[in-house]
């Protein structure tokens, strides 16, 4: 007699729970990525800022393989509400009182629990009915462990932490990632009554100071070593790009822009904190260290409109700097220093790819709108010279 059921069969997940499971999944992905970028401006240390830049990039990602996916699927409506609880957990990570309790309760609370969920739910998938989802699921896994295993390493102060507990409370209250927890407990009372506000400068531990930076028309005379010290160092100052993009995704979370906005910007976020980390490693290299960053680029357009950062951004300043890489590139090879050609060949590479974002994303913001690219620029410049107190005719660097 043939067996139609068995107990020993995995169950698996019909179309309708697990579109549901990966909407959960997706409103978590993206949560995680404006929380990230509002703490990388307010996390000290330069070398967490890096990771936090890591992390944002890969929770865009594993957004999108989400959203693709239940687009796939009948009934999938990646935009459809997930439940009320859980976005206002969501909402609370985001307010924690310091870096020390923002690092244990994203990382050791939410994100663990957010993997641990994801394992789980890979134990009960039909290795054939939901190939799909394994394959997607296997490799945010991958990611978050990797994540997980950071933190881990990390020597953060105290043994315990009010307020990474009382996100532990909320969600055990809301029944865990997907409500289904059947243990629940009250939520713990708020450990501090402080609600975070994006920062309008980057901060930075004792290490690095705010400063400025040699002017490009000095280091002309520098002898090769130094003015490849000072280059670096400039690299590294790409934290200013990096800090004004972060703003755009933090700022821009909730606005009705299209899902590959906040993936086209997350990916050059990424970009311009791994410039950052290029002149932290080759300053390393040299036998010196990061010590001074020159926010005033990002300071004195953080509060513009988010159609005139990204044009300021993408259609000015990198559009002013652009000339600069293929010399600077040809430099190094004339030097025999091909370690850092290495570093310049990819920032050259990646910033074109920057223009082409600002292009497309610029032309859609100003879809309906009597205005130009030339207009907005002028908005921009007419802004910066009621900051400096003098009239700013052209966009460029003092550095």
């Amino acid at each position: 007699m043939t067996l139609l059921f068995s107990k020993d069969v995995t169950p698996g997940f019909a179309i309708h729970a697990t579109a549901e499971r990966l909407r959960n999944y997706l409103a978590v992905e993206k949560a995680c990525v404006r929380i990230n970028a509002g703490w990388f401006l307010e996390i000290r240390p330069y070398e967490q800022k890096y990771r936090l830049a890591y992390s944002l990039h890969g929770h865009s990602e594993h957004a999108s393989w989400l959203i693709a996916r239940l687009e796939e699927m009948r009934g999938g409506k990646a935009n459809a509400s997930v439940r009320p609880d859980l976005r206002r957990l969501l909402d609370e990570v985001l307010h924690a009182p310091d870096g020390n309790a923002f690092l244990r309760a994203f990382f050791g609370v939410l994100k663990r629990a957010l993997l641990n969920q994801y394992r789980d739910d890979l134990e009960r998938m039909d290795p054939s009915a939901n190939a799909n989802e394994i394959r997607i699921l296997e490799r945010i896994v991958a990611d978050l462990q990797r994540e997980m295993d950071w933190f881990d390493r990390l020597e953060l102060e105290g043994q315990t932490c009010p307020w990474a507990e009382y996100v532990r409370s909320l969600l055990t209250s809301i029944g865990g990632i997907h409500g289904e927890a059947t243990e629940r407990d009250d939520p713990l009372a708020r450990p501090h009554a402080g609600i975070f506000r994006r920062p309008g400068t980057i901060l930075f531990d004792d290490r690095i100071r705010h400063e400025r930076l040699v002017p490009y028309d000095e280091r002309s005379g520098y002898s090769p070593r130094e003015a490849t010290i000072e280059q670096f160092k400039v690299f590294f100052n790409e934290m200013y790009a990096a800090a004004l993009l972060a703003s755009v995704l933090f700022d821009a979370a909730g606005d009705d822009l299209p899902w590959e906005f906040f993936a086209d910007f997350s990916r050059h976020f990424w970009d311009e904190a791994r410039h950052s980390e290029f002149g932290a490693i080759r300053l390393k290299e040299l036998g010196t260290e990061p010590d001074r960053c020159d926010p005033v680029l990002f300071e004195q357009s953080e509060a513009l409109p988010i159609l005139h950062r990204v044009t300021y951004l993408t259609r000015g300043l990198e559009a002013y700097f652009m000339p600069r890489k293929p010399k600077r590139f040809k430099e190094y090879e004339a030097n025999g220093d091909f370690r850092s050609q290495l570093f310049a060949d990819q920032d050259w590479s990646d910033e074109i790819n920057h223009v082409r974002y600002g292009s497309k994303w610029t032309d859609y913001l100003l879809e309906d709108d009597s205005r130009e690219i030339a207009d907005v620029l002028d908005e921009v410049k007419a802004h910066l010279s009621k900051i400096r107190g003098q009239t700013v005719a052209d966009i460029q660097a003092p550095f």
